[in-house]
This record gives C-alpha cells, sequence and structure tokens, in this order.
C-alpha cells in the first residue's frame, strides 16, 4: 500500500509544475507557432497621407488664388495706366482764328482767317504761330518775319499764360522803330484767341530781357488793343 501513495505524491507533484511552467510562458493556442499578436493598423498612416493630400491641395488653391490676385492687379494697374494715358493725351483742336498782319506798307494791321489745328490748348497755339510766322494768304498783307528763319520751339502753359519759345533769330529781328510794340500785340493776340491769358517770349526756352533791341520781355505781355479794333483783309 505505500507504493501507491508515493506514486500519487509524484503525480501531483510533477502536474503542480507543470501548471507553473504553463502560467510563467503561456503557449500560442494551436497557431502553429506562429505569433498572433494583433498588429497595428494601417488607417493613420491612411489619414495622414489623407490629410497631407488636402494640406497640398488647399496650398495649391492658395497659389493659385495669390495667382489670379496677381494677375488682377496688373490688369487694374495696366487699366489704370491706359486710363490716365488717355486723359493726359491732349485732344486735337480746330478753331478758325484771326491772325494779325502788317500790311505790305508796314503801315497799318489787318486780321486775315486762318483755320488752325492742334492737340489742346499748347499744340493750337503754336500751331498758329508757325502759320503767322509763315505769313499771310492776301498779297497786300506781309510777314515781319518771313525772310527770316526764325521758328517755334515749344509752348507751355503756366497758369493761363503761355511761355513761348522763339529761335534766337526772333530776339534780333530788323523790324522799323516802333514795330515792335505792333509785333507783340500780334503774337499776344493769337495766344489769346488759344485761351491764354498773356503770352511771355521765351528765347531758346530763357527769359529774355528785352526783345528787338526795346521791348521789354521780362513779364508777360497782354494786347494794348482789342481785336475787334483790327479791320479784316477780306472787308
Amino acid at each position: 500500500m505505500k507504493r501507491p501513495i508515493q506514486f500519487s505524491a509524484a503525480a501531483l507533484l510533477t502536474v503542480g509544475m507543470l501548471s507553473a511552467c504553463a502560467e510563467d510562458d503561456p503557449a500560442p493556442a494551436e497557431t502553429g507557432g506562429e505569433d498572433t499578436t494583433t498588429e497595428q493598423p494601417e488607417d493613420e498612416d491612411t489619414d495622414d497621407e489623407e490629410v497631407g493630400d488636402e494640406d497640398i491641395d488647399e496650398d495649391e488653391d492658395t497659389d493659385d488664388s495669390v495667382e489670379e490676385a496677381d494677375e488682377e492687379d496688373e490688369e487694374s494697374s495696366e487699366s489704370d495706366d491706359e486710363t490716365a494715358a488717355d486723359t493726359d493725351e491732349a485732344e486735337m483742336m480746330e478753331e478758325d482764328f484771326e491772325l494779325v498782319f502788317y500790311d505790305d506798307q508796314v503801315l497799318e494791321m489787318y486780321t486775315e482767317t486762318h483755320t488752325i489745328s492742334g492737340e489742346g490748348q499748347e499744340g493750337l497755339l503754336m500751331s498758329a504761330l508757325e502759320q503767322w510766322l509763315t505769313g499771310p494768304d492776301h498779297e497786300s498783307l506781309v510777314s515781319v518775319t518771313e525772310d527770316e528763319d526764325v521758328s517755334v520751339q515749344s509752348v507751355e502753359d503756366h497758369d493761363g499764360v503761355a511761355h513761348v519759345s522763339f529761335s534766337e533769330e526772333f530776339a534780333f529781328l530788323n523790324v522799323g522803330s516802333g514795330l515792335e510794340v505792333g509785333i507783340m500785340n500780334q503774337i499776344a493776340h493769337t495766344a489769346q484767341q488759344a485761351g491764354f491769358e498773356s503770352v511771355l517770349v521765351l528765347i531758346d526756352g530763357e527769359s529774355a530781357d528785352t526783345v528787338f533791341g526795346h521791348v521789354d520781355s521780362s513779364e508777360p505781355y497782354t494786347p494794348d488793343t482789342d481785336l475787334d479794333s483790327y479791320d479784316s483783309i477780306e472787308e
């Protein structure tokens, strides 16, 4: 009877040891030894990729919007420049001028009608003075500059005063005594018909104290006669 008891005790001890080993290192459950540990899903990476794509798309949309805004600004700026250029461009004008000339005896002055065209007020006066220098159409009238190499260099508006620059030959015109004021009146009448109040005669763009040796040209000149006081050569 003692041996069966010993065998039973040994069997129980063996079972206890096996149970302890099983608790310390559990074996995979009938998986053929493969590790069945659950792997982390890849959804997070996918989400990150989707978010990244959305960020890229948003960046691209933002860049496109900025480029479109820049293009619109450039087009608006160009439009503004074109509008400013259109505004600055002088309007073509055409007016009938009563240009004043001496008679062929250089005793009296008469008016002769000329149709003048020019860009803006300044261009209109310049064209009128160029015609005045060229001379009259009527054979009984004369220009005091027709045999001289005189030219109009420029016309500028300074608050209603026409600054007219003539070439240096104008200052030394060989005109008889008493004709200087008449010539200044002819120029000033022409300037007033172009819309200016008075005229300042310059030589080569510079202020001259005198022209023709006697006439003060340091200040703007206003005619001392009325245009209506002259007879038209056509009458």
